[in-house]
């Protein structure tokens, strides 16, 4: 069976989850780049994920590493290279590196909801400045935010008081539970974290949980099963 049709089936099956591209579609079209997004776009995900950051000039880019050496074979960190030098670069010898923009176009273009890690810390008014980029696309009520770091969702729930944000993390425990409750977020946890109580005791609390990254399909229907709100999944 075709991965079109596995996604399309699965999709389908598991209405009350939603399930998310991650970076595009890596499964088949190199990471973070507008030709995996428009591939993913083509799919009925409900979103794409992807992650962003400010090169040396302050340009808002895709990518997720913060140096280029996986991808582009050059050693170079992205908040210490002007876009000018990064533009003529190329991810694994093909792909251009996008731009905020761009992607927010193609998940419009395609009405998907657009899945944003803040990648690094930021201040607030770099924070204030994607969420200005965004606006200019009039698509911030369609965007969900996420971070490992903190600070970054907190300082963004200080400008948008009613937004979409997760916190992303690998455990779970009462610290991240009583933060969640506090600023009012939702949890973006890995998969081998997941149980039905975990879920039950968010719901419980009018927090939504989301997972990643889920690219074996016995797995993706187990945590659709359990009731999960989001999955993302890199492809299966």
């Amino acid at each position: 069976m075709s991965y079109n049709i596995v996604m399309k089936t699965m999709i389908k099956k598991y209405p009350n989850t939603k399930f998310i591209a991650h970076r595009g579609l890596p499964s088949k079209v190199l990471e973070n780049t507008l030709e995996g997004f428009k591939k993913a776009a083509k799919l009925p995900f409900f979103g794409i994920e992807t992650d962003i950051h400010l090169t040396l000039d302050q340009v808002a880019i895709i990518h997720h590493d913060d140096n280029l050496i996986r991808l582009a074979n050059i050693d170079l960190n992205i908040n210490e290279t002007s876009y000018e030098v990064l533009s003529t670069l190329k991810l694994k010898d093909t792909y251009k590196i996008p731009l905020l923009d761009a992607y927010i176009d193609i998940c419009k273009t395609y009405h998907k909801e657009a899945i944003i890690e803040l990648k690094p810390k930021f201040s607030l008014d770099q924070i204030k400045f994607f969420i200005e980029k965004i606006e200019a696309h009039d698509y911030l009520d369609h965007v969900i935010f996420i971070s490992f770091h903190r600070e970054n969702l907190v300082q963004l729930k200080s400008i948008l008081k009613i937004c979409n944000i997760q916190i992303l993390t690998d455990t779970f425990d009462e610290d991240i539970f009583n933060f969640l409750i506090k600023h009012r977020f939702d949890l973006s946890i890995h998969h081998s974290q997941v149980t039905k109580d975990l879920i039950n005791l968010l719901h419980k609390n009018d927090i939504k949980i989301s997972t990643w990254t889920v690219n074996d399909k016995v797995l993706m229907e187990s945590l659709a099963k359990l009731g999960i709100d989001y999955i993302t999944t890199d492809g299966i």
